[in-house]
């Protein structure tokens, strides 16, 4: 009890040192064992670590590493080339919500108010509906700092609200050999187009010490249909399902994408055939208001289409590794690429038996850019910009993956891609309307060279350690640089274990290299410095008190060119689980 009295005082001090923050990057938590920054959402994308750094607290257990991953094949992501997360250790597959009922409440600097819940409304050994809801909001001024725009005459405070709400309902029925799963999301975002342009130069050199961007809205709905057997029944094994995802902004700009897959295996002695059959239909809907400031009449891409994707391919297993071997057609109706082929072949072989292991691939991709992706990727992209697809017809990549001791888990890897049109994020020029959102710009042919290494180092049970490093050079045809993107990219997490009943976890990540477009001109971005720290602390055997400081050396780092980030930002809450 003399514990818990402690805990409590502790945590309402922290509470009020929240309240009395003026400064802030936001921080999301999700569930009990994971606090995450989510202001700017941002998804991983080309050569990137993330352009957001995070912090994720661990579990109180400690992970083992499971080397059977290294024995496996795996398939390459589409977005980075190679990806690191396949070099890290897998977590063992489990329910994400340990327990029945969840509640999460946090408080913060700037304003921020998170609260997530999750609760199973009907749960046996065969069926599962539940449902889960989250809202992450900040309502306070980020500082436009002159030191850092030489445009403005004297700091600004840009009004950088942000609301983001999502509920899910999902539904699963299990059967013997197979399952059959439905989920329906909506989210909803409202924010601020908070960033540095020409104009609030202008309002600054005439005494204005604020300034209120442009209101954005936008709505993602999803419905999900999906059936699969768990395992092969009869040598067969498949996977079908159909979604259905609507986009739509304030500017009345709705695109509908329904999503058809459909995955059939067939198994032999020691290898298998299988089939991939992808379909995107998108229909398009822009408004036909002139009024809108925005140059919809003369939008490209933006016709409703069709994208078709057939993957065939063979699989070889063996005690010494893996061999995979399939082309993937892509076919384009009415937009897009009319048809192309490309490359699909991966393996990796045993060199000793969970010590060392090599892994190569020459495959590529073709990437559905519609609004949904692009705006999850920058959500301050202008709302009249439909992004071209990418085409991807090379992608090679070489790496040695090696357990150095019984505690260091080591992969290195070097890559280069090819990509077709590939596309930048550039501030649109002063002579355009809301110059505060972001163009793109294509080059015709560019290639990316990538080498990394990632290392997991378990000291002890309690304490142990992630590393990740990666280096990005461009050969650009037409472009003069990679636009926002870095050229050497790390990051750090550290976690530690003090006692039965607390957890702490440090983490750095560091962005440098990286040059954004303004009015034609290369512009220096600031690398990013962002060091965090978490603590959780168990209070009760259903109650947790978390506390997680972001950007600690309150760096103004540019998430994009004009939209600075928060600096040291406080978030404090409570957590329960019954």
């Amino acid at each position: 009890m003399r514990r818990f009295l402690y805990t409590a005082g502790a945590f309402m001090g922290a509470v009020c040192m929240a309240s009395a923050q003026t400064t802030q990057t936001d921080t999301t938590i999700s569930r009990d064992i994971e606090i995450v920054k989510e202001y700017n959402p941002v998804i991983k994308e080309a050569g990137k670590i993330n352009t957001m750094p995070e912090l994720k607290t661990i579990d109180t257990k400690k992970i083992t590493p499971s080397y059977s991953v290294w024995t496996s094949s795996f398939n390459p992501r589409a977005d980075v080339m190679p990806t690191l997360d396949y070099a890290l250790a897998k977590e063992p597959e489990s329910n994400p919500y340990a327990s029945d009922y969840f509640a999460k409440v946090g408080l913060g600097n700037y304003t921020s108010l998170l609260g997530e819940v999750y609760a199973p409304l009907y749960k046996t050994d065969k069926w599962l509906v539940d449902i889960y809801a989250k809202h992450n909001s900040t309502m306070s001024d980020i500082t436009l700092s002159d030191d850092l725009y030489s445009g403005l005459a004297k700091d600004v405070d840009a009004d950088a609200y942000s609301n983001d709400n999502r509920v899910r309902a999902s539904l699963l029925r299990s059967y013997r050999k197979s399952e059959l799963s439905a989920f329906s999301t909506f989210r909803y975002q409202k924010y601020r187009y908070y960033g540095y342009d020409s104009y609030v130069g202008l309002a600054s050199q005439e005494g204005a010490g604020s300034y209120d961007g442009y209101m954005q809205n936008l709505h993602n709905f999803d419905l999900n249909l999906r059936y699969k057997t768990k395992d092969y029944v009869d040598k067969w094994k498949y996977d079908v399902q159909a979604n259905y995802q609507r986009f739509s902004n304030r500017n009345e700009v709705v695109e509908n994408t329904i999503y058809t897959n459909f995955m059939g295996d067939y198994r032999m002695e020691s290898s298998s055939l299988s089939a991939v059959f992808e379909m995107y239909n998108i229909i398009m809907s822009l408004p036909s208001d002139s009024s809108y400031l925005y140059d919809f009449n003369h939008m490209d891409n933006a016709a409703s289409h069709t994208v078709l994707k057939i993957s065939p391919s063979y699989r070889f297993e063996s005690h010494r590794g893996v061999f995979h071997i399939g082309v993937k057609g892509v076919f384009g109706i009415g937009q897009g690429r009319p048809g192309t082929i490309i490359p699909d072949i991966y393996g990796n072989i045993k060199i000793k038996d969970d010590a060392l292991y090599l892994y190569a691939g020459i495959t590529g991709d073709y990437q559905v850019n519609n609004y949904r992706y692009i705006t999850g990727l920058n959500p301050y992209v202008a709302p009249d910009v439909r992004v071209e697809d990418t085409y991807v017809p090379i992608d090679f990549y070489l790496g040695v993956k090696a357990n150095a001791c019984k505690k260091v888990n080591l992969d290195a890897f070097v890559g280069y891609k090819v990509l077709s049109n590939p596309y930048f994020f550039v501030n649109k020029r002063v002579d355009s309307l809301y110059h505060h959102t972001f163009d793109v710009v294509y080059d015709k042919d560019a290639g990316l060279f990538n080498a990394g290494l990632a290392v997991i180092y378990n000291w002890t049970d309690k304490l142990g350690l992630t590393l990740q490093t990666k280096y990005n050079a461009w050969a650009l045809d037409k472009v003069e640089k990679a636009w926002e993107k870095p050229t050497f990219e790390l990051d750090f997490k550290t976690s530690y274990q003090i006692t039965e009943y607390l957890r702490t976890e440090l983490s750095y990540e560091f962005a440098g290299g990286r040059y954004a477009c303004v009015d034609g001109e290369a512009v220096s971005m600031d690398n990013i410095h962002d060091l965090s720290l978490g603590v959780n602390y168990s209070v009760l055997s259903f109650a947790n008190l978390f506390l997680n400081l972001n950007n600690i050396l309150a760096q103004e780092y540019q998430n994009w060119y004009g939209y600075t980030a928060q600096r040291f930002n406080l978030m404090a809450g409570v957590s329960l689980h019954f």
